[in-house]
């Protein structure tokens, strides 16, 4: 079920909200007022969002930088000012009751920040000072402001180290993979992700799966994701913890990485709300090449004017070329994108909130494609005292996707238009299918998948401090989405020619029970001591209906009773999770952390035997340029700050539900013999389980440091990672002997992950009107299969590449990456040349296959940089490679193999032998897959404060920003474009089939303050 909601009835609520807490009373007694500006150094620009405290009061600035303290306590008051990406700044100032003193604060550029607050790993928010382990910040408010991006992957894409972003397909909707340090899992590597505190489901929507034939499409198609709906606009910023060193204290589900997602708040103090509206619109489009289709007109085909129309009347030998996708006015089109934010935020002196909503609508460039999402967002603080602060989180999202027949199916438009052959007859005597291998696109665009989603996530935290010493934080929150799925096809259609109706009503329930304590105690002048324990408490539900009915009578009967074949089920899953953690932490005189932790997990989902199991935790970080015996050395190297860190812990993979546990089915079995022979219902085992099952358990090493250079203008940080993951979960065949007939799960395996993530942050140039700022992100990662546990056991492919075991097929083997690619290549006689067999029809192709290389990125680079001239225009850039991964080109082994309509083998100077490979060697379409594009380009004209002041309209600040995203493209990759991945509903398989490539989009958008 949804949760009903009117288009602008949400309009309605977040302007009423707003106005409502902007009215709202303050609750403090009389005193004095400090107002000021917050701007940067150097160009003297306004900083909005900076958090501005003093006098036990605390706001954040508008848009035009300005920022108001009121009912301060008289006397003398320190303000001081935070951002993320900036040093702090602080002024003093004297408070007199009823007067209104200035306090003005220029924040400098901060490339290190190891003064900033994170909450991400931690008992609670802490200094990143303090933390051992290598951890990423990510200013999404800035990310936003510079560039427009649509959802949480496009930020994460090439500006986080480590976090290995592939879209998979430019479908809108279609899910990416997240990987962090690689893959260690037979059976899963998302990371975890939290919203505020609150476990977050990032698993499919419960969508059928667009590959058409019904309800039973066969082969590789794309996925969705819960993440894909979150509005960017309403993200403050985005912490990443990358493996078990900093995960401990999550648990067994943590060993892959974590992601916090922190939204945006108001802030404390008598203030104006602050509005905003931003208003975007633009089209994306198929800007990469297709591949062109060629039919050699050879006498064969000349001699058959039926089958071969086009090849009458023209000269023998004659090629043919044809791009049907282009040509026909069908089959593209340019998309649009329309999108609408407003908010307000602002507070009181006992309060605080953020209220937005947001329209999304895009388009795909296919006609059946698009998504389409409304959401609201309403943040609220409240302070009753010093002692206790709460703070209420809710999100609501409606989204709708529709999703295209495609990757692998028969009845996809791209396959159609790839695989199609020159004049040839159409199909069926169709003209509009002419030049079409299957459908033509007024047949695809019928394809109807459509996939509804009502979310609702509600998370409430409470920080009590009884005493300084004393510091108490408990979250409680749920995450629950309502989902329907539905596929109609009407009678006499190409993807179910009786007619289908179906429905699939997945309703998942992410409960989350998070508390952490902390007594801070000061041993000595120099010695503090950070006692911290906890609990934490997750709970997962998954429940889902499904019915489907097959032989409608009438296009416009669709209801599932009125079918001819009826068919339902239903499902639940539930898995539990319970943690306890202790930590300890010393503090040398504000410069030396020493760390060690211990969690306490169990899990629904291990096996009988299995009560608990511990993860340990320890780790160092010493701020080295704060030691005075090493600072001369610090001056000379000109470090105005050098952290060094390392860190080493455990975290775990839980097994999936029922993967430990023997279960059992009902089918359906005859009863009684000869004549009284009838049906009933028999018991029997589904899964044999393994009450030993364990979850697997990663253990990580990292060293690195952080480091700031040249008064603060040029920040470093850098990691080497070493991640082992052991009792890695293996299926192994169940002997016959037991008399089950399926396999069983067993801790066997281990794998390896090393590599190293380096950041580099630079402001080269820091004028009034000139300002360049550079960031480079560069990640390895070299992944290998130490170990199956079973020494009998050589290798296990996991994706064969369409019918073959051995040639070009994707494989688990112990000393190679997971999934490598592996093929067999023509032998070569002593001169080099290829062997034939004794007919001479067919090349000989070695006995084993060897090694290619790895199917996912073993480096990435992104380099980003901006511009500011005059204050008012910036422009920004970020380039996005990957290299040293291979992808299956199944889509042009297929054009060469089956439809003869590639280039090789219609080109009249290429050899026979060549040709002869085309058609039937895999192994030579797995190519590299290396690549560079430009990712995003965009530049923003900010209008002056003073053209605004004179128009007196209350608006403090007005943006123009035109961005252009997935732009260009630089490869050696022969097919369309390198990111695809037909089968992103199998774990490891890395192959481009028929998906359709990444979009170019462009896009303006208007940015109001007021």
């Amino acid at each position: 079920m949804g949760f009903p909601i009117q288009r602008k009835g949400w309009l309605r609520l977040a302007a009423a909200v707003g106005l409502l807490c902007a009215a709202a009373p303050s609750l403090a007694a009389q005193g004095g007022t400090i107002r000021g500006t917050v701007v940067e150094s150097g160009n003297r620009q306004p900083l909005a969002g900076a958090t501005v405290a003093g006098g036990g009061r605390s706001t954040v600035t508008n848009a035009a930088g300005e920022f108001t303290l009121s009912e301060v306590s008289a006397g003398r008051v320190q303000v001081r000012a935070t951002r993320l990406g900036y040093q702090a700044g602080e002024a003093s100032v004297s408070v007199s009751a009823g007067e209104t003193v200035r306090a003005d604060l220029a924040l400098a550029p901060a490339t290190l920040g190891l003064d900033a607050i994170v909450v991400t790993g931690t008992p609670g928010a802490t200094a990143r000072r303090t933390v051992g382990n290598a951890i990423t910040q990510l200013d999404v408010e800035e990310v936003t402001a510079v560039t427009n991006v649509t959802n949480v992957a496009e930020i994460l894409q090439a500006r986080t180290p480590g976090v290995q972003i592939v879209p998979n397909a430019g479908t809108p909707g279609a899910a990416p993979d997240i990987r962090i340090r690689g893959a260690s899992s037979f059976l899963g590597n998302q990371p975890v992700v939290y919203v505020d505190g609150i476990r977050y489901d990032i698993g499919s929507l419960g969508n059928f799966s667009p590959g058409g034939a019904g309800l039973t499409p066969n082969g590789n198609f794309q996925t969705t994701s819960g993440l894909s709906f979150l509005n960017p606009e309403d993200i403050e910023s985005i912490e990443v913890i990358k493996g078990p060193a900093a995960s401990t204290l999550y648990g067994a589900e943590a060993a892959s990485g974590v992601i916090q997602i922190i939204t945006k708040r108001g802030g404390r103090g008598q203030q104006r709300p602050q509005w905003g509206f931003k208003f975007e619109a633009g089209r994306s489009d198929l800007a990469l090449d297709l591949p062109i289709n060629y039919t050699t007109c050879d006498s064969v085909k000349q001699a058959d004017a039926a089958g071969w129309p086009g090849c009458v009347g023209v000269p023998r030998n004659t090629v043919l070329t044809d791009r049907p996708m282009l040509r026909d006015p069908d089959a593209l089109r340019d998309g649009n994108l329309n999108r609408v934010t407003m908010s307000v935020r602002g507070g009181g002196d006992r309060y605080s909130y953020y209220v937005a909503g947001d329209l999304n609508n895009e388009d795909g460039v296919l006609y059946n494609s698009y998504s389409r999402s409304n959401s609201v967002r309403a943040n609220f603080g409240l302070n009753p005292s010093s002692e206790l602060d709460f703070q209420v989180n809710t999100s609501y999202i409606q989204g709708r996707l529709r999703l295209p027949v495609g990757d692998e199916s028969g009845n996809g438009l791209l396959l159609s238009a790839v695989r199609g052959r020159p004049g040839r007859v159409a199909t069926n005597a169709d003209p509009l299918r002419s030049g079409w291998a299957g459908l033509a696109p007024y047949q695809a665009n019928e394809y109807n998948n459509l996939t509804n989603t009502d979310r609702l996530t509600l998370g409430i935290t409470a920080n009590y401090r009884p005493w300084e010493w004393f510091r108490n934080r408990l979250t409680v929150g749920v995450d629950f989405a309502s989902n329907l799925a539905q596929i109609i096809s009407e009678p006499g259609s190409t993807d179910s020619p009786s007619g289908l109706t179906a429905q699939r009503a997945p309703r998942n329930h992410f409960y989350t029970l998070d508390y952490a304590g902390s007594v801070v105690n000061d041993l000595t002048d120099a010695v503090e001591s950070t006692t911290s324990f906890g609990v934490n408490v997750v709970n997962k539900q998954y429940e889902t209906l499904f019915a489907s009915g097959v032989g409608l009578g009438a296009p416009d009967v669709t209801l599932i009773g009125s079918a001819q074949t009826r068919d339902a089920s239903n499902a639940f899953t539930q898995q539990k999770s319970l943690g306890l953690f202790a930590q300890q932490q010393f503090g040398f005189r504000n410069r030396l952390y020493l760390t060690g932790a211990l969690r306490m997990d169990n899990n629904s989902a291990f096996g009988a035997e299995i009560h608990r199991l511990l993860y340990p935790k320890a780790a160092l970080s010493w701020v080295l340029s704060d030691e005075p015996g090493l600072a001369p050395v610090f001056e000379r190297i000109h470090a105005s700050s050098f952290k060094f860190r390392t860190a080493w812990g455990q975290a775990g993979r839980a097994p999936d539900p029922y993967s430990a546990t023997q279960t059992f089915t009902i089918n359906t079995v005859a009863l009684g013999t000869g004549s009284t022979v009838t049906t009933g219902s028999a018991l029997r085992t589904s899964s044999y389980g393994n009450p030993d099952l364990k979850p697997e358990r990663g253990s990580e090493l990292e060293i690195g440091f952080d480091a700031a250079f040249l008064d603060d203008r040029v920040g470093i940080d850098f990691t080497h990672y070493n991640k082992r993951m052991v009792d890695v979960i293996v299926a192994q065949a169940i002997p016959g002997s037991s008399g089950f007939a399926s396999s069983r799960f067993y801790n066997l395996g281990e794998t390896l992950n090393t590599g190293i993530e380096l950041g580099l942050n630079a402001t080269p140039v820091d004028l009034r009107n000139f300002r360049w700022e550079s960031r480079l992100n560069l990640s390895t990662n070299r992944n290998e299969l130490v170990s199956f546990g079973d020494t009998a056991k050589k290798f296990e492919n996991v994706f064969s590449s369409y019918a073959s075991n051995i040639d070009a097929a994707q494989r688990h083997a112990p000393g190679y990456p997971l999934a490598g690619f592996w093929g067999r290549f023509p032998e070569l006689d002593a001169n080099g040349n290829v062997k034939f067999n004794a007919a001479g029809n067919a090349v000989v192709l070695e006995a084993d296959p060897r090694y290619i290389g790895p199917a996912l990125p073993t480096r990435e680079i992104g380099f980003s940089n901006s511009v500011t001239l005059f204050r008012y225009l910036r422009l920004y850039g970020l380039l996005d490679y990957k290299g040293g991964n291979y992808v299956f080109n199944f889509k042009e082994f297929g054009r060469c193999n089956s439809n003869l309509n590639c280039a090789v083998v219609n080109d009249a100077t290429v050899g026979d032998t060549a040709k002869l490979l085309a058609r039937t060697n895999r192994s030579q379409y797995v190519e590299r897959a290396d690549f560079i594009k430009l990712r995003d380009l965009s530049l923003t004209y900010t209008v002056p404060g003073s053209l605004l002041s004179r128009t007196h309209t209350g608006m403090r600040d007005v943006s123009v920003t035109l961005a252009g995203h997935n732009l260009a493209l630089w490869t050696d990759y022969s097919g369309i474009d390198p990111e695809v991945n037909t089968a992103a509903n199998r774990l490891f398989a890395r192959t481009d089939a028929y998906s359709m490539p990444m979009n170019r989009r462009v896009s303006v958008a208007v940015n109001l303050s007021f």
